[in-house]
């Protein structure tokens, strides 16, 4: 195959669309941070979080308001991002990259608790070692190839030195920093990172890396994946930096971290020393520099007391497939070529980036190796460019979040999702949103346009079988009247433990969880009383029967800790009566209730 023109057709774009000049062989850099959501640069509206060299490298190039991470969670992202394929499509759907099961041919499960509509298929756990990649890509023309930061694919011979990467730092497979661990040293036999002295960040020692990298390679072509460890769990930041932003912490609306303040900013001081290595080695007008993040930011876990940030108005984050767990920042620079200071409104994917590249060096793909992703090339230079349907696949029950297995599809301004047997029978649920207007996803418009949902609902179809994707099955051992400690699911989650469990764990999905509640045959009382945990609760209300007098709300704190509620009923409850409670989200995510009981 020759350059440009044979990748086009195997691509299926045309080659009779005009290809504007593009220096030969440009270096390409991609920066990837952990969890860091669509709101966390100020170039994106940030209202606590401190960027000015991203927000540097947004006025010099195009800052993209509708990109996409392939998942919602880093590791299927990782995989999409490497290979051009969906998650679905390379069966890797969930971040096991670091469990020590390798699982390399997964299927789908025949049964799932009585909880439970839908099974939950298997996931691969490591990329197989003949899969092609960015890294054989870019290598097989020549450039050198580097990987440094983050992996999460696997341990050995799962590692970035057996999938076409020359240099790696880091590299392994731990779900976030090196051995959870964001301040050196580390053992480097064990992570792969440099002997340290003193205790410096992870990110700040990729960040040195990268810039010796690119002092030795500056006379020739590279390709440098920088996909740092910031801003993911454990919390951990710079204390003086910490400080420093607790002021507009606590001013804050919803970005109310101030650690998370000190983790942005060091995601921000490395992309600074690149772009300062670039300008010293005067490589500038000719390296390509994609910045962006694997997921949505963190909306579930607590550091301080407070979530690490806030992805409004998008509704939930990371671990949940509606848009604050798949939409992210985006942003190109590339001085020589692409325009300054732009707002690009073009849809864009993780999976698209594989073709771009090989599109922008000319670099052959293998046969038998699809690709799902379409150049952005159209798109980075301010062309006529429309995408087309993007899908994402995230066929899993994560409590959390509140996801519940699904996948989504965006064509233009609409996307569909759709829920996995959680309708009527056992059959899937739609859900379709104009983005154009609701960019919260508030508004269900699946049966005021049931054309628009059927048309999208085909081409899901369409491409799930097409790609061979493992999914959610109807689960032959559910019961719709599932009771676990005495309650009953009426809408707006699942029940996810089976018999015998000592907790009623729920995961919440919408804005309300409606339970039944069954008490004892000779139990009494004027309230409801137990022990709750949760990460997304905010208030809990009850009455008697099937259509109550509710008695008065109780606030809630969703901070993950076990505390105890009590929850008033406007009239006492008799024998053989049944106790409705109402409990109002923040966000998707988990309660757990533990020993529920009446009380005077």
């Amino acid at each position: 195959m020759n350059r440009i023109s044979a990748l086009s057709v195997f691509l299926g774009l045309s080659t009779t669309l005009p290809l504007w000049s593009l220096p030969d062989r440009p270096n390409v850099i991609h920066i990837m941070a952990d969890d860091l959501g669509w709101r966390d640069i100020a170039a994106y509206g940030s209202e606590t979080f401190e960027t000015p060299h991203l927000d540097a490298l947004a006025k010099r190039g195009l800052l993209y308001t509708n990109a996409y991470s392939a998942s919602p969670l880093c590791s299927p992202t990782r995989a999409a991002t490497l290979t051009g394929q969906t998650p679905g499509r390379l069966r890797l759907t969930t971040p096991a990259g670091h469990l020590p099961r390798v699982v390399l041919d997964p299927q789908e499960s025949r049964t799932a608790g009585p909880g439970l509509p839908m099974t939950e298929p298997e996931t691969r756990t490591r990329l197989p070692l003949d899969t092609f990649t960015l890294g054989h890509l870019f290598r097989n023309v020549g450039y050198t190839t580097a990987l440094m930061g983050k992996w999460h694919l696997g341990y050995d011979p799962y590692i970035p030195e057996n999938f076409g990467f020359d240099v790696v730092v880091g590299g392994r497979g731990d779900p976030g920093p090196p051995r959870s661990r964001f301040f050196g040293p580390w053992d480097p036999d064990v992570t792969n990172m440099p002997a340290v002295e003193g205790s410096p960040n992870a990110d700040d020692v990729i960040g040195d890396a990268a810039v010796e990298f690119i002092a030795a390679h500056a006379k020739e072509p590279f390709f440098l994946a920088c996909w740092l460890y910031n801003p993911h769990a454990p919390f951990d930041g710079k204390p003086e930096v910490i400080e420093a932003f607790r002021p507009k912490a606590e001013a804050a609306r919803y970005q109310q971290s101030a650690i998370m303040g000190s983790m942005v900013k060091t995601i921000d001081d490395n992309v600074g020393k690149i772009v300062a290595a670039l300008e010293a080695q005067g490589l500038t007008d000719n390296t390509l520099i994609i910045f962006t993040s694997d997921n949505g930011g963190n909306m579930y876990d607590r550091p301080e007391g407070v979530y690490p940030t806030n992805n409004h108005p998008l509704r939930s984050g990371k671990g949940n497939n509606y848009e604050g767990g798949v939409r992210v920042p985006l942003i190109v620079s590339w001085p020589s070529v692409l325009p300054e200071g732009r707002v690009s409104h073009a849809v864009s994917i993780s999976y698209d980036w594989f073709p771009t590249f090989a599109e922008l060096i000319g670099g052959s793909v293998p046969d038998g190796h699809p690709v799902d992703g379409l150049s952005l090339l159209p798109a980075l230079r301010e062309e006529s460019f429309e995408r087309g349907p993007i899908f994402s696949l995230f066929g899993h029950t994560t409590p959390a979040t509140g996801n519940i297995p699904n996948a989504w599809v965006r064509d233009g301004k609409w996307k569909l999702l759709r829920f996995f047997h959680t309708g009527p029978d056992q059959n899937d649920k739609l859900e379709l949103y104009d983005l154009s207007v609701d960019v919260g996803e508030t508004n269900n418009l699946a049966l005021r346009h049931p054309e628009v949902a059927r048309r999208l609902n085909a081409i899901l179809t369409e491409h799930l079988e097409a790609t061979n994707s493992l999914l959610p099955r109807k689960n032959p051992r559910y019961d719709p009247q599932f009771r676990q400690m005495g309650f009953e699911m009426l809408q707006g989650g699942l029940l996810m433990g089976g018999p015998g469990r000592d907790m009623v764990f729920i995961t919440g999905k919408d804005r309300r969880v409606v339970l039944r509640y069954h008490p004892e045959a000779d139990a009494t009382g004027h309230s409801l009383r137990f022990e709750m945990e949760t990460n997304c609760a905010v208030s809990v209300t009850a009455g008697v029967g099937e259509t109550p007098v509710f008695g008065s709300p109780v606030a809630l704190v969703p901070d993950a800790r076990r505390r105890a509620v009590k929850v008033p009923l406007a009239s006492p409850v008799g024998q053989g009566d049944t106790v409705t409670v109402s409990i109002d989200l923040g966000h998707p995510g988990r309660v757990q209730i533990f020993d529920p009981r009446l009380d005077d």
